[in-house]
């Protein structure tokens, strides 16, 4: 295989590639549109809390995306290597890790958004419930509490 040649075929996987980046980021806004639209459905008002978390999630997925990526990177490097020099020509030159994670986040994404709104709704509710028992379970807090009961009225 001639370098030109190659050198087309790491453009396309490039191209690829930055495709399956731009198609993650659409499936989590596609998610974070759902989650507005749900939330207007249930008359809650729409907080900068819930865009943190959609950017912290963004974060992490590029994070393991990036790092699917690194990997495809070395086992193409591989695949270039016995192409060029040793024209061994079976194995395709595909970023096969990422494409298995973008798919992933992808399907992630899709169930996020078919979730229904009473089952957020629970797991808010039992969240709730949750710090509610870890602020009684602490004694200096109810300490506290107790303290400025017994205090007399003015």
């Amino acid at each position: 295989m001639e370098f030109n040649e190659f050198f087309e075929r790491f453009l396309w996987v490039v191209i690829l590639i930055c495709g399956e980046y731009i198609l993650v980021l659409f499936s989590v806004l596609a998610d974070l549109i759902s989650g507005v639209r749900k939330a207007k459905q249930r008359g809650e008002a729409r907080r900068s809390t819930a865009l943190r978390r959609t950017v912290d999630k963004v974060s992490r997925y590029y994070v393991a995306l990036f790092a699917l990526t690194i990997i495809d990177m070395m086992q193409m490097s591989a695949i270039s290597y016995l192409r060029l020099l040793e024209g061994f020509d079976s194995f395709p030159l595909f970023p096969l890790f990422t494409l298995l994670g973008s798919l992933g986040i992808a399907l992630i994404e899709v169930k996020s958004i078919y979730e229904k709104a009473e089952e957020k709704e629970q797991r808010d509710y039992r969240d709730a419930a949750s710090l509610l028992k870890s602020i009684l379970s602490n004694k200096y807090l109810m300490d506290m509490i107790n303290t400025n009961d017994k205090k007399p009225d003015r």
